[in-house]
């Protein structure tokens, strides 16, 4: 079985248009790019309490 976040990184990289990583360099592709989709739902969320809080 494929790993999920690898799936989603590459369709991340395809969809923004971003040259495929290297064989070698894919670990920390796949790392960086969840790392990043991550951080924005994370961000978003905490936004979103945020507004919620304050309103």
């Amino acid at each position: 079985m494929k790993n999920p976040l690898r799936a989603i990184s590459q369709a991340f990289i395809l969809t923004v248009g971003i040259t495929p990583p290297t064989p070698a360099k894919e670990r920390g592709a796949l790392i960086f790019v969840s790392t990043l989709l991550v951080g924005m739902v994370v961000l978003a969320v905490a936004v979103f309490f945020l507004l919620i809080r304050h309103l």
